[in-house]
Order: structure tokens, then C-alpha cells, then sequence
């Protein structure tokens, strides 16, 4: 799966779960940059995007999560890896 492929789905997914009708992602993008982006939200958007990539996150990954690179940079090694 593309880099250009996983961005498209996550903002998608963030579309949903911030309930945003458009959501502009970046490799660069942090919780900082989306006002909703809080614990709660964060544990929804985890969820969301494991169910979206039928992929399972360990939490030492999810703690090294700072924008929305690292996630990718995850989904990719992940799905690689299926």
C-alpha cells in the first residue's frame, strides 16, 4: 500500500472521528493541530484506524506516535509485514 494510499484513507478517518466534513493531513500533523484531538479522541482515532487497515498496534508504537508520519510510517510496516 502507497504512502499517497494510506494518507488518503486516514483522512478519512479522521474525517469520522473528529467529525470533520474535510480534514487536510500532513506527515507533519499533531494532536496540536486539530482541536478535538484529545485522550479520548485519540483512543477512538487508534481504534478507528486499526479497524480501517485490519491491522492491531502494540502500545509501544502508539507511545512513539507524535503526528501523523509516525502513524503511517507504522501502517506501512504493518501491512507490509501481513
Amino acid at each position: 500500500m502507497s504512502t499517497p494510499t494510506i494518507m488518503e484513507t486516514l483522512q478519512e478517518v479522521f474525517a469520522d472521528v473528529f467529525g470533520l466534513d474535510e480534514v487536510v493531513l500532513t506527515a507533519e500533523t499533531s494532536a496540536k493541530d486539530i482541536a478535538d484531538w484529545d485522550s479520548v479522541n485519540h483512543v477512538m482515532l487508534i481504534t478507528a484506524v486499526e479497524k480501517k487497515f485490519s491491522i492491531r498496534f502494540k502500545s509501544r508504537e502508539i507511545a512513539k506516535f507524535n503526528c501523523v508520519g509516525d502513524i503511517i510510517g507504522t501502517i506501512e510496516k504493518l501491512v507490509a509485514n501481513k
